[in-house]
């Protein structure tokens, strides 16, 4: 019972998501696509092609289109997917045959700030139906299953499957609306994906020093930030060497950069982009040192981070510049 409560659950929510997704992207059509020309890509996009040459509503369109892809969901994505898939089919189909009578409004004169529009609100109704693994049909599900056995963004998939529509839409359209619907498109597919990974993105640091203790004990207590050490080697000298490895917010690279050259002027940084980042000390700082466990930390009055003893000597035996004891404990 308490099995299907859950389902019953996951398919609301999923609904709820899908309905206000496909509304953004209802809005979108109608409000900047349509009075334009533009093409929105994937079948929705083939039925406005047929909607600009015969005059049939988009909607309608869109649902005989996504039948075929209703085979490949439940195929490749299984039960709970497929029926996603024709929730979203649906109701982007019916939102946007009944939002309509938007088309008419013709506020955005300007082609190029309708494109730009238009792109971030179908960015904003995709990125949060992918965000909730939910879908519009068409392209969505091949997008879905590309990520699945291949791990790439859905938002990047889709663009490259849209290009191929966009070119064939240049044979009835203008170079220029053409053009409006590349930017559109490509718009759509960044605002997505930001919205799929998240706003906060978090940047992996990757330090090389000769002072690995004392920076990261410095991130720790400073930053109040995890770390891990890596231990590598030096290609050219053969020599052992600590790779200091820490998640950091964007805010905090400039802090990094000052701590770890008060540390070691000479260390070696460098910074990349990361996503989905999972895990306390990582996407929160450690904001509690009493619950930390750790033989090298105690928590201090104020509740700062103070060093054990032989964390200490450990930390000064570094800063010294002597070696490890060959039968020293490996932290």
């Amino acid at each position: 019972m308490k099995r299907n409560d859950f389902r019953l659950n996951s398919y609301f929510f999923v609904t709820l998501v899908t309905i206000v997704g496909c509304f953004f992207y209802a809005l979108g059509i109608n409000l900047f696509f349509v009075p334009h020309h533009f093409i929105a890509g994937g079948f929705t996009g083939i039925a406005m092609i047929v909607y600009y040459l015969t005059g049939l509503p988009i909607g309608l369109t869109n649902i005989l289109l996504n039948i075929p892809i209703l085979l490949l969901s439940l195929r490749f994505m299984g039960r709970f997917y497929t029926v996603i898939t024709i929730i979203g089919t649906i109701a982007i189909s019916v939102l946007i045959d009944l939002t309509s009578f938007l088309s008419s409004w013709e506020g955005v004169q300007n082609p190029l700030v309708a494109a730009i529009s238009g792109g971030v609100l179908l960015g904003v109704g995709c990125g949060i139906l992918y965000r909730y693994n939910s879908n519009s049909g068409g392209l969505d599900v091949i997008g879905a299953i590309v990520k699945k056995y291949y791990n790439l963004e859905i938002g990047y998939v889709v663009f490259a499957l849209n290009c191929l529509i966009v070119a064939a839409s240049g044979l009835f359209f203008s170079v220029e609306t053409t053009i409006c619907t590349l930017v559109a498109m490509y718009i759509n597919a960044n605002v997505s994906g930001r919205i799929v990974i998240g706003f906060a993105q978090r940047k992996a640091a990757f330090i090389v020093s000769e002072k690995p203790y004392e920076v990261a004990d410095s991130l720790l207590r400073n930053l109040r930030h995890g770390a891990t050490l890596l231990y590598g080697q030096g290609a050219y000298t053969g020599g052992d060497k600590k790779i200091l490895f820490a998640i950091i917010n964007l805010t905090q690279i400039s802090r990094l950069k000052w701590l770890i050259r008060k540390v070691d002027p000479h260390a070696f940084l460098f910074i990349m982009n990361t996503t989905d980042v999972i895990g306390r000390g990582f996407t929160s700082p450690l904001s509690r040192a009493a619950s930390l466990d750790t033989d090298r930390y105690r928590p201090g009055p104020d509740g700062t981070l103070i060093p054990t003893e032989s964390w200490q000597q450990e930390l000064s035996r570094e800063e010294r510049g002597e070696p490890e004891p060959t039968d020293a404990h490996q932290h």
